[in-house]
C-alpha cells in the first residue's frame, strides 16, 4: 500500500490549506500514519468524522491530535506521542499559524500599544517559535529522504523593507545575509518584539504587519535549516522548503484572481512532500533537480529573495 511505514505530520489541519494537505496526503498515501494537529482539542472526533466523510477508507490511518505551538508543553508531548510509537518522521508540513490585521496606520497601533504588542507576541510565538520548537524537536528521528515544508506567504518578501529608510534597508540585508545564523536570527526577532512594546517599530524600520515579519522570518530560518541539516546529517538527504500557498485568506485583502484554489495548492504542496518518495510521488525527478533550502510560489518556481528586486516580488505573489 503507497506510503507503507511512512510517517507524516501536518500542523494546523482543522481547516483551510492544512487540511486539505492533510486529505490529499491521506489519499496518495493510505498505507502512511499520519496526524493532523489542531488546537482544538473538543473538536477532535467531529474533525476525523469529517475526513471519514470526505475520503472513506483513506482516512483509516489517519489521526487529529491537539497540539498548541504557544505551548512547549503541549509540543512536546505530541511529539512524544510521535516518536514512542514510531521513531521516525518522514514528511513534517509546518502549517499552523496566527494572522491578525495590521493597524491601518502607526498612530492607531500606538493607541492601542498594549493590544496590538499582545497580538504580535501570539504571532511571533506561534508562527516562528513555535514551528522552529516543532521542527527541532523532531530532527534526531528524521528518516532518511524526510522533507519539510514550512508554509510561508505571499506578504512575507524583503521589499516589505523601504530601500529609502536606512534601519529598513539594513534588516532587509540582515534577513538576506547568506551568512545568517539562528542566534543571528533570533536576534532579530527579539529587537523586533522589543520595538514593538517600546512603540518604535516604525522608526527602527520594521514593517506594521507582525505575520509578514514572521513568515520573512521562516524563510530565512527555512534556509539556515538545509545549510544545517545537510552539513549535519549529509547521508540523509533531508529537504527543507517554504512554500507561499496561493490561496485565498478571509482576513487578508487579495484579488480572486490572484489566487488559486485551495485544493490546487493542497496538490501542489502534497507533490513536492512526495517527490522521490518510492511508491508515492514524482520519482522522474533527478535527486540533485529536488528543491532544498528554498521559497517557493505555489506553482514551485522560486521566489525573488532580494530586497533589491523592488516591488516586482510582492506583484508576481499576490
Amino acid at each position: 500500500m503507497a506510503g507503507a511505514g511512512l510517517v507524516v505530520v501536518v500542523t494546523g489541519a482543522s481547516r483551510g490549506i492544512g487540511y486539505s494537505i492533510g486529505r490529499e496526503l491521506a489519499v496518495r498515501m493510505p498505507g502512511a500514519s499520519l496526524y493532523l494537529t489542531t488546537r482544538e482539542a473538543q473538536n477532535i472526533q467531529a474533525l476525523e468524522a469529517t475526513l471519514r466523510r470526505d475520503i472513506g477508507v483513506s482516512s483509516g490511518n489517519v489521526k487529529f491530535r491537539m497540539m498548541d505551538l504557544k505551548d512547549k508543553r503541549s509540543i512536546a508531548k505530541f511529539v512524544d506521542v510521535v516518536k514512542r510509537k514510531h521513531n521516525r518522521l518522514d514528511i513534517l508540513v509546518n502549517n499552523a499559524a496566527v494572522y491578525h490585521k495590521p493597524p491601518s496606520s502607526v498612530h492607531q497601533a500606538c493607541e492601542t500599544l498594549p493590544l496590538y504588542s499582545k497580538e504580535v507576541e501570539e504571532i511571533i510565538k506561534t508562527n516562528y517559535l513555535g514551528l522552529r520548537a516543532v521542527t527541532e524537536s523532531f530532527i534526531p528521528c528524521l528518516a532518511q529522504n524526510s522533507r519539510i515544508i514550512n508554509i510561508s506567504s505571499h506578504l512575507a518578501q524583503l521589499a516589505m523593507f523601504s530601500t529609502s529608510d536606512v534601519a529598513s534597508a539594513k534588516l532587509a540585508d540582515s534577513f538576506s545575509n547568506p551568512n545568517l545564523s539562528i542566534a543571528m536570527l533570533d536576534s532579530l526577532v527579539k529587537s523586533y518584539l522589543a520595538s514593538i512594546k517600546s512603540g518604535n517599530w516604525s522608526s527602527a524600520g520594521w514593517p506594521d504587519c507582525a505575520y509578514s515579519v514572521s513568515k520573512v522570518a521562516v524563510n530565512s530560518y527555512t534556509r539556515i535549516l538545509q545549510a544545517q541539516l545537510t552539513n549535519s546529517h549529509p547521508k540523509l538527504f533531508v529537504s527543507v522548503n517554504a512554500v507561499c500557498p496561493g490561496t485565498h485568506h478571509s482576513k487578508m485583502r487579495q484579488a480572486r484572481e490572484d489566487t488559486i484554489s485551495t485544493q490546487d495548492s493542497a496538490d501542489m504542496i502534497s507533490y513536492l512532500a512526495t517527490m522521490r518518495l518510492e511508491g508515492v510521488g514524482d520519482c522522474s525527478v533527478p535527486q540533485t533537480a529536488v528543491p532544498k533550502g528554498e521559497v517557493l510560489w505555489h506553482d514551485l518556481s522560486c521566489t525573488r529573495s532580494s530586497a533589491r528586486d523592488s516591488d516586482q516580488g510582492v506583484q508576481s505573489a499576490q
